[in-house]
This record gives structure tokens, C-alpha cells and sequence, in this order.
């Protein structure tokens, strides 16, 4: 049961609210509790991922902002999964700091770029995952410790080590969240989960999230705009849903045609048996119960006997005689 103030979904927040300069704390707070350092945005940025659109459908939402380091940081909340997410975090991640150098730049002035993702699906098995880059000695696994590092990254560089350099991931699986609050992070993660504020929660600045978005001081004609916001997203979410599932129906129709077609063709290759065998092996692999009225009409296709095509469909010859029968 839930105790606590109910508040706007997250990613409306940052899609409608967050991005006005006087809300800016509430990032503010919430980038104190995953950095553990004190944060000041100066501007939000566009990009082509950070439009400030009225597309309610969409299930990713994104800001680009600059702070007081010139980092640039990209909050990002997603819905849908995707089979390339990680990949698409590297691509947009070394896409800004590519739109952020300035032509004819000296590669010293590369800014500092942190990704933050607020998942609805999981990537992995634990609530809170960083990622950054190290270097290692191949042998000893020692690690080249920053500092040393120092007159390898520009002579008039700013920045004290290749630590302020490398992009950092952060990737929060909101569904592995178990509600029980031991930080200042968790409280923060609890409101995105929970779309509440926990009673009694001391993160810095979540108490202005939970004044500046209670969804009781909305108006009848702002409550309504965000209701059809949430109902966009779970058509959304059910139409990526239906998707996925015809997807697999397809594949598993598709893995039962190659295998037979597979065995077929490597038993004239490779021996009859054998060939067989194995595009029966491979249409299982593909999640597949082998199609026995079409494995026996492709058997005889190819002048293949009763007696091997019964054994190799593990059935009786009576049961393949009953098969051709109804062929016919």
C-alpha cells in the first residue's frame, strides 16, 4: 500500500515542467544523490533527442543539460526496451560530444559528457548499475591511476585527469527498486517507481518535487492534458507489446520452415539421415515442434521410404500412412 503524495509522473515532469529554469533544484537534487557532489544546471540544451514537443506518444523522454563544468549530462527515462540499448547510449553519448566541439578545436577542449537512463524495463539483475572507463595493465590488472595520466591529456587542459574526460553510464532499473529506502538515491527512486513522494523522505530537494509536482494542485484542464498523457503511454506500451508477440509467432513459423527446408537439403549434401537429423535439431533449437504432416509430404518429396521417415519422425508407420492418406 502506498504512503506518500502523489505526484506527476517523472517523465512528464521533464518533458513539460522540469526543463522551466526555476524547477532546475529539482534535477539539481536529484543529480546530488547519484553523483554525490553538488550539481548547478545552468541551461537545458536541444538536440535532436531533446526536442520539447507535444508527441505524447512517445515512451522515451530525454533532456541535454549543461552545468556549472561544462559537463554535459543526458537524463533519459525509457519505456520500451530495446535490443540495441546500450549501443544507442555509446552512439548518442560520442554524438554530443562531437556536436559540442567547436570546428577547428584542439581535442583537449572534448567536454565531459554523463548519461543517466531511468529504465522501466531491466537491464540486469541489481536496481543501479555505473559504468566508466579504466585502464588496466594486461598482467597485473593494475589500474593507471589518473594523476599519471596527467600530461597525456593537453598541456593547457583544465581538466585533472582522463577521469574528467571518458562519458560515465548510469543505468537505473526502477522495477528492481524493492521500495525499501536506505539513501537519499533511494527516496529518489522510489518517486520515479512509484509516481509518489515517500512520506518522511529527506532527499535534498524532494520536498520541492513534491510541492512543485502534486498532482492535486494541477487544474481540471492540466489534470486532463496528463490523463491523456498516461493513457498515450499505455497504448503505446501495449502496441509495443502486441508487436514483440506477433514477432515471435513469426519466427517460430519462419524456424519450423527452415528447419525442414534445411534438413531436406543437407540430407542430399551430407546423407539423408544425417541432414535430416539435423534440420530437426535446428528448427528445436529455434523453439520449433517439427511440422509432421509437412516433414513426411517434403520426405516423400524427395523419394525418401516410409520406414527412415517414420524412424526419423519418431513415428509409427502407421502413423505416417495415416499422414500420406490425408495427403492424398
Amino acid at each position: 500500500m502506498k504512503q506518500g503524495r502523489e505526484v506527476i509522473s517523472f517523465d512528464y515532469a521533464m518533458k513539460y515542467i522540469l526543463r522551466e529554469k526555476s524547477n532546475f533544484d529539482i534535477l539539481e537534487g536529484f543529480l546530488y544523490a547519484l553523483l554525490n557532489e553538488e550539481v548547478k544546471i545552468l541551461e537545458i540544451l536541444e538536440s535532436e533527442n531533446n526536442k520539447n514537443d507535444i508527441d505524447l506518444k512517445s515512451n522515451r523522454v530525454d533532456l541535454l543539460t549543461r552545468d556549472e563544468q561544462n559537463r554535459r549530462m543526458i537524463i533519459e527515462i525509457q519505456y520500451a526496451a530495446e535490443s540495441d540499448y546500450l549501443q544507442r547510449l555509446l552512439y548518442e553519448t560520442s554524438r554530443t560530444i562531437i556536436d559540442n566541439l567547436p570546428d577547428g578545436a584542439r581535442y583537449e577542449e572534448v567536454i565531459k559528457v554523463i548519461s543517466i537512463s531511468i529504465l522501466y524495463f531491466d537491464i540486469g539483475t541489481k536496481c543501479v548499475y555505473k559504468g566508466e572507463m579504466s585502464f588496466r595493465d594486461i598482467k597485473t590488472k593494475e589500474n593507471l591511476i589518473p594523476e599519471k595520466a596527467d600530461k597525456y591529456i593537453g598541456i593547457k587542459s583544465k581538466k585533472k585527469n582522463y577521469k574528467e574526460i571518458f562519458p560515465e553510464y548510469y543505468l537505473i532499473n526502477t522495477r528492481l527498486f524493492n521500495d525499501n529506502v536506505e539513501t537519499d538515491l533511494d527516496d529518489w527512486i522510489y518517486m520515479f517507481k512509484n509516481s509518489e513522494v515517500r512520506e518522511g523522505a529527506t532527499a535534498k530537494s524532494i520536498d520541492k518535487a513534491k510541492e512543485r509536482l502534486d498532482v492535486l494542485k494541477m487544474s481540471k484542464k492540466e489534470r486532463s492534458q496528463y490523463n491523456n498523457f498516461l493513457d498515450e503511454r499505455r497504448k503505446s506500451a501495449s502496441q509495443y507489446h502486441t508487436a514483440y508477440t506477433e514477432g515471435i509467432e513469426q519466427g517460430i513459423k519462419q524456424g519450423i520452415k527452415q528447419g525442414i527446408e534445411q534438413g531436406i537439403e543437407q540430407g542430399i549434401e551430407q546423407g539423408i539421415e544425417q541432414g535430416i537429423k539435423q534440420g530437426i535439431e535446428q528448427g528445436i533449437e529455434q523453439g520449433i515442434e517439427q511440422n509432421k504432416k509437412e516433414f513426411v509430404k517434403r520426405g516423400l518429396d524427395k523419394k525418401i521410404s516410409i520406414a527412415m521417415i517414420a524412424e526419423l519422425a519418431e513415428l509409427s508407420i502407421e502413423e505416417v500412412k495415416a499422414i500420406i492418406k490425408n495427403l492424398s
